[in-house]
């Protein structure tokens, strides 16, 4: 499973990429919720920029965090939280008047797997 399959429809419909996470910085808060409610590790973001002809790179988007792997979740949704909401602060910031649109890449682990699906219900 692609790592958007494990999204709610409503989230992966707004990832400008079709195979990786990527979302603005409300719907990207969203996904960390989801991911922290739902117990699915969180490994960590970097910045992707969107331009206005639809291009999509690094540009002068934020680096994000090092590999949370081996962080407890809780930590690491609090640690993206908090660097996401201000790193896009500070690209706003730095890219006065720009027309690029900041995202943010999310790099997931696999869901637990539910009691039903280990007992091959």
């Amino acid at each position: 499973m692609s790592q958007l399959g494990a999204m709610p429809p409503a989230l992966a419909a707004q990832s400008i990429s079709r195979r990786e996470i990527v979302l603005p910085l409300a719907a990207a808060l969203e996904c960390i919720d989801f991911c922290e409610c739902h117990r699915i590790p969180i490994y960590g973001w970097e910045g992707w920029v969107l331009t206005i002809d639809g291009r999509v790179g690094h540009g002068s988007a934020p680096q994000g965090t090092v590999c949370l792997a081996d962080w407890p979740l809780e930590d690491a949704a609090a640690l993206c939280r908090r660097t996401m909401v201000s790193d896009a602060e500070a690209w706003q910031t730095d890219n006065p008047g720009t027309t690029d649109k900041l995202h943010f890449c999310i790099t997931i682990g696999d869901p637990p797997e539910s009691p039903r699906s280990r007992s091959g219900n």
